[in-house]
């Protein structure tokens, strides 16, 4: 039979380790109902920045000939969505942005159009395609005597006197001489208007380039007073008089042409159409009298011009910017609207007669 007292001990170690066996069990088994989380470790915690985009750095606006803003590309296009893209309103846009693309699409799509093609030739915008363009003015428009002149110009520059000679003669046979300027101002200022401009300051805007002297056409109507006093110098030093006086009296015309018709309502248009009979009558003998000058000498015209221009026009232009300054925006207003209907000089005319000069007691200024 067994010691009862080693039986008993032998119990007790038995519950002792069965217990400590359940105390670890309990404390490594984990809670199938509490979360799992993941060790925080602070150093290896990753920090996030948020940078807010870059604001784009505004451009400067587009600057027009006279330094001022541009009107807005934006205001341009909506414009043209509202014309349908025509021709008229590719020309006002090319004018009022100065960006050729326009006249490009212009050319593409309205090739048959004069003043599309009229534009194109004023600008040289395809020079190795001029004489196309030029017959396109022609066929167009077979009364407008500028496309013979911008022709004549043409066959000068490369060389080729006779055809340009025969470019003169059939332009002096036609009374029209049409560049267009009043109709591509009024389209131009139609866009400033839609684009929210004022009536005055849309005038302003749409004349910015017309009355500047280095204006493309008038170049070109330079160049072409140029190739003919330089066909007179050959006639005249050969000894063909007669050739001479012809070829000045079809340069004659054009100066005239320049300054009497539409164009001729610009002052612009008027004191180049001086230097062109200037540049005309230099050839010739100055002391002999010639029917088509009314009998009197080339040098009687060109004193006479001089006179005029010293007496007159000089005169009326310094008294039209003497009183500039304190024009009120309607009496401008009233100013734009007279050159666009009577032409420049009268209404310079009219506003110096809103504004006379001060006088003296005596009457005299």
């Amino acid at each position: 039979m067994q010691n009862p007292g080693k039986l008993l001990a032998a119990l007790i170690f038995l519950i002792v380790v069965l217990a400590v066996a359940l105390h670890f069990l309990n404390r490594t088994t984990p809670n199938s109902s509490a979360s799992v989380l993941p060790p925080t470790n602070s150093t290896a915690q990753q920090t996030f920045h948020f940078h807010a985009p870059p604001v784009p750095r505004p451009q400067p606006p587009e600057l027009d000939l006279a330094g001022q803003p541009k009107i807005p590309r934006e205001k341009v296009e909506e414009w043209l969505a509202l014309h349908h893209r025509d021709a008229a309103s590719l020309l006002a846009a090319f004018r009022a942005l100065e960006d050729t693309n326009y006249l490009n699409e212009a050319a593409t799509n309205f090739p048959n159009n004069p003043q599309v093609e009229l534009a194109v030739l004023a600008h040289d915008e395809f020079p190795q395609d001029r004489r196309k363009w030029l017959d396109l003015f022609k066929n167009s428009s077979p009364s407008n005597s500028l496309a013979n002149y911008l022709s004549a110009q043409d066959y000068f520059k490369n060389g080729n006197p006779d055809a340009a000679v025969q470019e003169l003669q059939a332009a002096s046979g036609k009374s029209q001489f049409d560049s267009f300027e009043t109709a591509s101002r009024l389209d131009e200022e139609d866009l400033y208007l839609s684009a929210g401009y004022s009536q005055l300051d849309s005038d302003k805007e749409s004349s910015v380039g017309m009355f500047q002297e280095d204006n493309p056409e008038l170049m070109t109507f330079k160049r072409l007073a140029q190739g003919v006093a330089g066909l007179e110098q050959q006639y005249a030093a050969s000894g063909d008089a007669n050739s001479a006086a012809n070829l000045a009296q079809m340069g004659m015309a054009f100066a005239n042409q320049l300054e009497t018709k539409d164009s001729g309502k610009y002052l612009i248009n008027q004191l180049v159409g001086w230097a062109i009979q200037s540049v005309i009558l230099q050839p010739l003998d100055q002391n002999t009298a010639y029917d088509f000058l009314g009998g009197e000498t080339a040098s009687q015209v060109a004193q006479e011009a001089k006179q005029q221009r010293k007496s007159v026009w000089s005169p009326l232009v310094q008294n039209y910017e003497a009183i500039k300054p304190d024009l009120t925006d309607s009496e401008m207003l009233g100013y734009q609207e007279r050159v666009k209907i009577y032409g420049q000089v009268p209404a310079m005319q009219w506003l110096i007669q809103q504004h006379p000069p001060p006088t003296s007691q005596n009457g005299q200024q």
